[in-house]
């Protein structure tokens, strides 16, 4: 009798997050057949059809649902026993994937990197560039081990440390310097950048023209810090920038002014599943997390 195998349950898992064979097939690094070849052979062991073959895509059926979940347990259970068998030896050994919601040069991923790597360098580290509300999907799916997030959490399964209260400036283009002394109601006719509507910035922003009874005429709602500081930089729009995305907006395009208020702060987070932060090495990694930004 065949035995289902971890690599079909990790295809598995991987096609029902994607939804998709091709893309399921580039995150995995192999071929579209190979995937098929993999749901097939578990379908078969299992006796159970886990996907519909849609027009637009891949979708699981009722058995696919209810067994997604106890496969991806599998799945972090052998990596947690790998781990384990690794780690008994005395030296820490692991592969973290980190997702990051902002600029490596702010979240000081070069001097984490450093730091981790002079005391474990078995530990080697993923990067992955994602949005705060997508590193926690992610960390949730087991897609990531752990990331950067603004905000708070919005799992109680997220374990989480403050690393900083940042505080986030109007940065408005030197083409509309004049209106500054007029104040936010003088900006409010501006063309507007702002973050997704799912994005904790955008949450914190929201309430802030609320407050004041305004409301932003023209938005270009754009999903990237690096962008909206190219495009503010550029005199495109005004936004929301923290202090060291102003000086880099400065250093690529035209000056960039500020305009301070006190509520337009914000938590940086590093976060990992609860049931993980106490896994040695993911306790090393939040270690060499909070020495960087000198928390004790």
């Amino acid at each position: 009798m065949n035995t289902m195998e971890l690599y079909q349950l990790k295809t598995f898992v991987v096609v029902a997050e994607e939804e998709h064979l091709t893309r399921a097939s580039v995150r995995l690094h192999t071929s579209q057949p190979t995937v098929s070849a993999h749901i097939k052979a578990l379908e078969e062991e299992l006796e159970t059809r886990l996907f519909i073959r849609t027009p637009k895509g891949m979708r699981l059926t009722e058995a696919g649902e209810r067994l997604r979940n106890k496969a991806k347990s599998v799945l972090q259970a052998a990596r947690e026993l790998t781990l384990e068998a690794r780690n008994m030896g005395g030296e820490l050994v692991g592969d973290l994937s980190i997702g990051l919601n902002t600029d490596a040069e702010y979240l000081r991923i070069v001097p984490l990197l450093n730091s981790l790597g002079e005391a474990h360098p078995k530990i080697t580290m993923q990067i992955q560039q994602r949005a705060s509300t997508s590193v926690q999907d992610a960390i949730l799916s087991g897609a990531l081990d752990c990331g950067f997030i603004f905000g708070e959490p919005r799992h109680a399964d997220i374990h989480s440390v403050v690393l900083e209260n940042t505080q986030f400036f109007i940065a408005v283009p030197d083409i509309w310097k004049d209106r500054i002394p007029g104040g936010l109601e003088a900006l409010a006719d501006l063309p507007w950048i702002l973050d997704p509507s799912d994005n904790p910035l955008q949450k914190l922003t929201a309430p802030f023209f609320q407050a004041r009874n305004i409301k932003l005429p023209t938005q270009l709602e754009v999903d990237g810090d690096e962008v909206i500081r190219v495009l503010v930089a550029a005199g495109k729009g005004v936004s929301f920038l923290r202090k060291n995305e102003v000086e880099a907006a400065n250093r690529i395009g035209q000056a960039v002014h500020t305009l301070a208020f006190d509520e337009l702060h914000i938590d940086v987070r590093f976060v990992c599943l609860k049931r993980r932060d106490q896994d040695p090495v993911m306790q090393a990694v939040i270690d060499h997390v909070k020495k960087v930004w000198g928390i004790e």
